[in-house]
């Protein structure tokens, strides 16, 4: 995945410019709620120009199982996002398979991006 979301960046594919993007695999983010890091599988930092600090907060959690994503999943990472990000952080769940009707109700309420790879 992230070899995917990194060359659709470089060719202008992303929602974002790519002279705005950084991409990072596994990339550890500071939640002080837990009063430790929390690991994305895939994080792209968008910053504006002349910005120090992102704008948005691109996080990626990859399922890939042998069974539908269940809402219990996407929760959890929907609460990991908050931890971290809240308001300037995109989510989006990528899997294999295909997702419970939960997980998609809870993903469309929270405003979760869903991906399905074939």
């Amino acid at each position: 995945m992230f070899s995917f979301l990194e060359a659709e960046i470089k060719a202008n594919r992303f929602f974002a410019r790519p002279e705005c993007c950084n991409i990072f695999h596994r990339k550890p983010y500071y939640s002080r709620d837990r009063q430790t890091n929390i690991v994305f599988d895939v994080a792209i930092e968008i910053t504006l120009p002349g910005a120090d600090i992102p704008s948005i907060l691109c996080l990626v959690e990859c399922k890939y199982y042998e069974h539908p994503v269940p809402v219990d999943d996407v929760e959890e990472f929907f609460a990991k996002v908050q931890q971290v990000a809240a308001a300037k952080a995109k989510a989006i769940v990528v899997t294999s398979n295909s997702f419970q009707r939960g997980a998609l109700e809870f993903a469309r309420s929270k405003g979760i991006g869903l991906l399905r790879v074939f």
